[in-house]
């Protein structure tokens, strides 16, 4: 389970034992479905490599990204308990590998080690909570707004500091990222252009090269937040978190 991390890392090294040949790894492609909206679950599914976006459709032809998966996190947990259908969609934004187990084996394994299912319920209801936080902000919350919270999430889960800044690959084309913050594609493109020609932010083939923190915290909304910029988790190396949605 080399490169995993979150939920694998909180369970005891007994827990770990009893659940790694439950244990099943698959490798997915850039747009593969995971799961449906509406499928019924079958497997508990857990991130392994890659990053993989939360999706629903509108009904009007538009997915809307309510969150991202990143390697170390649960996927479609609460619904795989529940054993109902899921209401949102799955895919992989990148090549990557997931874990699955059984649903029927989890629970089992639940059972004799309830310290497992203890560990998994509240990354269940952060992630609830994150995707309420999301459509809060898709319906009060500026374009430019919900823009500076997706850059600074995917710099807090995926980038690195250089001394020009901070280094992120990008896994959302436009389409995607516009998906993200719940505007069209033609908003998000003028939106990262104003952007770039207030020196905020520099892109490149595949990545994005936040040149002014400060001023992104500032148009994020997040500078009065508990979590300052710099603070880091505890699951996160020394400096490298932004203290941003992800904490």
């Amino acid at each position: 389970m080399k490169g995993s991390a979150g939920f694998l890392d909180r369970l005891t090294q007994d827990e770990r034992m009893a659940l790694e040949p439950l244990l099943r790894p698959k490798t997915v492609r850039r747009g593969e479905i995971l799961f449906e909206q509406g499928a019924e679950p079958e497997w508990f599914l857990l991130v392994l490599r890659g990053t993989m976006k939360v999706c629903r459709s509108s009904g009007l032809g538009r997915d809307v990204i309510l969150e991202l998966l990143f390697p170390g996190d649960l996927c479609g947990a609460l619904c795989a308990l529940d054993h109902r259908p899921y209401p949102v969609s799955c895919v992989a934004l990148q090549d990557g590998e997931i874990l699955r187990i059984p649903r029927d084996e989890f629970l089992a394994l639940c059972s004799r080690h309830p310290g497992v299912l203890a560990k998994a319920v509240p990354d269940c209801q952060e992630k609830m909570r994150l995707q309420r936080q999301m459509l809060v902000g898709m319906a009060v919350e500026r374009a430019e707004q919900r823009a500076a919270r997706a850059l600074l999430l995917l710099a807090e889960r995926l980038g690195r500091r250089t001394p020009q800044g901070l280094l992120t690959p990008m896994v959302l084309d436009r389409q995607e990222f516009s998906e993200m913050i719940g505007t069209t594609v033609e908003t998000a493109i003028r939106v990262l252009s104003r952007m770039r020609k207030d020196g905020i932010l520099h892109e490149e083939k595949h990545h994005c090269l936040v040149l002014d923190e400060a001023r992104l915290v500032q148009i994020a909304g997040l500078e009065d937040e508990t979590f300052a910029p710099g603070a880091c988790r505890e699951d996160s190396p020394e400096g490298t978190c932004l203290g941003c949605l992800a904490c």
